[in-house]
């Protein structure tokens, strides 16, 4: 899968998902992305890696909160240090960013 199937793929969880059940499109996003890792690492990656781009409060953090949970995409690491290292994504979003980085070690 390319970096745009697995957008889509996503998008998929999004509009599948209750906009008052954000935390539940979150776990679908999760589980997607946990499949489809195993059959195309690449994709995924530059999937999440456009998504903590954006910089934007709903995709990023999910970005962040899969990829804590995936644990094994260290290929993100210089990502999520711009992210932390931005004066305002990094300090309102530090939770999400120190667990996605400590995800890795």
């Amino acid at each position: 899968m390319t970096k745009e199937e697995v957008l889509a793929a996503f998008d998929r969880d999004i509009q599948r998902g209750d906009p008052k059940l954000g935390d539940s499109t979150a776990e679908d996003i999760k589980r997607t992305a946990q499949r489809l890792i195993t059959q195309d690492r690449s994709g995924v990656i530059e999937a999440l890696r456009y998504w903590l781009s954006l910089k934007h409060v709903g995709l990023s953090v999910i970005a962040l909160g899969v990829i804590g949970d995936i644990k094994n995409i260290p290929e993100l690491k210089p990502d999520w240090e711009r992210l932390r290292a931005d004066p305002e994504f990094g300090r309102r979003y530090a939770f999400w960013i120190d667990r996605a980085l400590k995800a890795i070690g």
